[in-house]
């Protein structure tokens, strides 16, 4: 490890000049000769919790602007894994995984938290399926790499994704308009009108729908979505302002789908009720009468969300106040098939979170100080159903957390500044749960035909837990020239302990990171190419790995029984290792090319955990198993240990490559034509902790282009666009059948769509 990090040190000081002119920012789409042309665009973020300059930010972050998002038909959370290379976003059913750099959460239940956590307009969205209905009328979008705390209210172990909605304009009136009609029947509208309110206020209104029929054969993984977005903006004086924010999304359809391998079919995408897929998942042992469940078309998501928040800003003189009171509701409604795993759950959930802020500049020191509280509820009635082997689970969730946090960055010279953060958080967990196991454990005797006997296991389990955790950053940024920046941090960050309904043990203790990470950002050659990079080392211990494992559902003279259980439990330690190369380079005012590259080393160091086989079967999986003498809920049962030390972490793979390129056209008083094609490469990578090859994605490339043509004024532009060029058949999620060993189920990303886009300004 001293190796590859002296190594990635000598990379990134290599990208370092002693002297780089500073130049200000152009925009590649204005129609000004090459004469004129003045460079790249600054990008402005915030995730340092001020404005700055990206190039001036030290530290890891890709950001993405609300036109490309816009550009890309990016409407929902798993679109934007093909915009940044370190991450991975993957359906869930009416979940959604998110993982960045290996790091995240497999967990789909109303147990499951994520390791990168998810920010709107700063706050915390605790739920897997909140990141929904929230895809558009953006100003940005962000993405920080490894633990963040010290300048956020909630922790996150791998890192966070930060949506930033457009805010409220004063004294302007202008709006967007943008519908989009592609194959599949996708229809897509979203727009924005921004309304004064005299001087001192402003009113914006946003609204979307996007709509597609299924990709696959049977109508699942299609889309059926509508939200509407309102901020209202005030100045009451020069020092006191605030935006008061509501929004609403309904997210509908069928839902997600997939496949059981190796049914797919190219274009014609086999779902999981088509009758090709029935025929052979029934043939799969163990076979009829044992009960199955042979899944329908009868599939659907009914699930709403609403927030509402107020951000107050006020000027104290010595200090910059900041206040966010929100609170959000998440109703889910929604059945689905994994394969024929019948998924049945309704859940209700409110969150209520506090932040606030004291920002300020004395003399060479920049700080941040600030409080957090955050309360959420939920209750959840989930139906897991294989026929052979059930589930039912009602719960009561509590966690109650607080936190204080601070951050200062100290200016010794006027070239180098030291930063040191800290943050202590208590989180307070708690579940009232009724959970029933109902095994299959044979046939009535002498009933003809077969009637199946199903046990009913029921386990109440009532638990009360704490956590807490004080973390810290440290680091050091040197500015080697005007227009370079070097920077070294280590940071840590945690999770605390999640729950799982288990009459002994039922919670995970907290999953812990370290990380080091040495970055440098320059502009070169009159400020028309960019590169930045990154050398990364995180240390992932007590890692908290969600699957289908056996818990103590029962207790006998004989000892106790165990059933399988969607838990969480602290099965790994890794060590993740990489390099980040991102290069712009705009040599003319209508040339720009891009490319960002990740290498990632992620392996574990220990991954050990047991597996459920409810037919005694060994289970299907790539690493090696041992049987247990411990007793499951059914006489065939049988459980297994499992040792997958030194594989890699899932959802990572070694390379990642993001490349594009933009041709902007001038046509004089006709407008412009603007060209566009990017591509991502990747290499294979496994989806699941079962290690199986149906269950690994392959190398791919998956390629994009738009042809665009805008009136002089840029107010009305008409795009014609293909994503997937290749219709490149590209997995998003694995899993096994629990009750079929070696039953694997795929969900699959979207194929090649196409179509024309319409777009207005005013």
């Amino acid at each position: 490890m001293k190796k590859f990090l002296l190594t990635g040190a000598a990379i990134l000081c290599a990208c370092v000049p002693f002297s780089v002119q500073a130049q200000t920012a152009g925009s590649a789409a204005d129609p000004i000769d090459d004469q004129e042309y003045t460079g790249l665009d600054d990008i402005v973020v915030t995730a340092q919790r001020r404005e700055e300059n990206l190039q001036r930010a030290a530290i890891a972050v890709s950001a993405v602007d609300g036109e490309t998002l816009t550009e890309q038909s990016i409407t929902q959370a798993t679109d934007l894994t093909r915009l940044v290379p370190a991450l991975q976003i993957a359906p869930a059913s009416s979940f959604t995984q998110i993982y960045l750099r290996g790091v995240g959460t497999f967990g789909a239940n109303a147990f499951a938290e994520q390791g990168v956590a998810f920010n709107l307009d700063g706050i915390y969205l605790s739920r897997p399926a909140a990141p929904a209905g929230l895809f558009y009328d953006l100003e940005r979008l962000e993405v920080l790499k490894g633990p963040q705390g010290t300048l956020y209210g909630r922790n996150a172990t791998g890192g966070a994704v930060n949506v930033i909605t457009a805010k409220p304009r004063l004294n302007e009136t202008s709006g967007n308009l943008t519908t989009e009609y592609g194959n599949y029947d996708a229809f897509k509208t979203s727009g924005a009108v921004n309304l004064p309110l005299g001087d001192r206020f402003a009113l914006r209104l946003a609204g979307q729908m996007a709509q597609h029929d299924g990709y696959f054969s049977d109508g699942y993984d299609d889309e059926d979505t509508w939200a509407v977005r309102g901020q209202l903006r005030g100045e009451f004086s020069d020092r006191l302002s605030a935006i008061l924010s509501i929004d609403y999304a309904d997210v509908g359809g069928m839902g997600s789908g997939g496949t059981i391998l190796p049914l797919v079919d190219g274009d014609n995408r086999l779902g999981p009720s088509d009758p090709r897929v029935i025929a052979a998942y029934v043939g799969r042992p163990p076979t009829a009468p044992v009960p199955q469940i042979i899944a329908r078309n009868d599939g659907y998501q009914d699930n709403t969300f609403f927030g509402i928040s107020t951000t107050i800003n006020a000027d104290l003189g010595f200090a910059q106040l900041t206040v966010i009171p929100a609170y959000r509701k998440t109703d889910l409604d929604f059945r689905g098939y994994a394969s024929s795993f019948l998924i049945d759950i309704e859940e209700q959930s409110e969150q209520s979170s506090l932040e606030a802020r004291l920002s300020g500049t004395v003399g060479q020191l920049t700080w941040v100080a600030g409080a957090y509280v955050f309360s959420e509820t939920v209750d959840a009635n989930q139906r897991f159903d294989q026929g052979s082997n059930g589930t039912r689970i009602l719960s009561d969730l509590g966690t109650d957390s607080t936190a204080v946090f601070g951050q200062a960055t100290w200016s010794l010279t006027d070239r180098f500044r030291v930063t040191g953060g800290l943050r202590y958080t208590k989180d307070e967990k708690s579940q009232v749960t009724e959970a029933h196991t109902l095994p299959f454990v044979g046939f009535v005797p002498g009933v003809f035909p077969l009637v199946p006997i199903i046990l009913d296991l029921r386990s109440d389990v009532a638990a009360d837990i704490d956590f807490d955790k004080v973390t810290y950053k440290a680091g050091v940024e040197y500015d080697a020239g005007d227009a370079s920046l070097l920077y070294a941090t280590i940071a840590t960050g945690f999770k605390s302990g999640v729950l799982f309904p288990a009459q002994v043990n039922g919670f995970s203790a907290p999953e812990s990171m370290v990380a080091y990470t040495l970055g440098s950002k320059n502009r070169f050659f009159d400020n028309t190419l960019q590169l930045n990079g990154e050398a990364f080392l995180w240390d992932y211990t007590d890692q908290q790995v969600s699957h289908l494992g056996p818990v103590q559902v029962a207790s006998t003279p004989g000892g106790p029984i165990f059933g399988p259980i969607y838990l969480t439990e602290n099965a790994g330690a890794a060590t993740i290792a990489g390099l980040e190369l991102e290069l712009v380079y705009q040599p003319t005012a209508s040339d720009q090319f891009s490319a960002n590259l990740q290498y990632l080393d992620a392996t574990y160091d220990e991954l050990k955990y047991q597996a459920y086989s409810t037919t005694g079967a060994a289970p299907a999986i790539g690493c090696p198993i041992t049987p247990t003498t411990l007793t499951g809920a059914s006489a065939t049962a049988r459980i297994y240990d499992v040792d997958c030390s030194g594989q890699p972490l899932v959802n990572a793979p070694d390379w990642s490559l993001q490349l594009g390129y933009v041709k902007t056209l001038e046509l004089e008083d006709r407008g412009r034509l603007i060209l566009a094609a990017d591509t991502r490469l990747e290499s294979s990578r496994y989806l699941s902790l079962d290690y199986l090859e149906q269950g690994r994605q392959d190398g791919y490339m998956m390629s994009n282009a738009r042809v665009t043509w805008e009136t002089p004024s840029g107010n009305l532009a008409i795009t014609g666009f293909i994503n997937n060029i290749e219709d490149e058949l590209v997995f998003a999620n694995s899993s096994q059948s629990p009750a079929k060993p070696g039953v694997i189920y795929n969900q699959i990303r979207p194929p090649r769509t196409y179509g024309l886009r319409l777009s207005l300004r005013m």
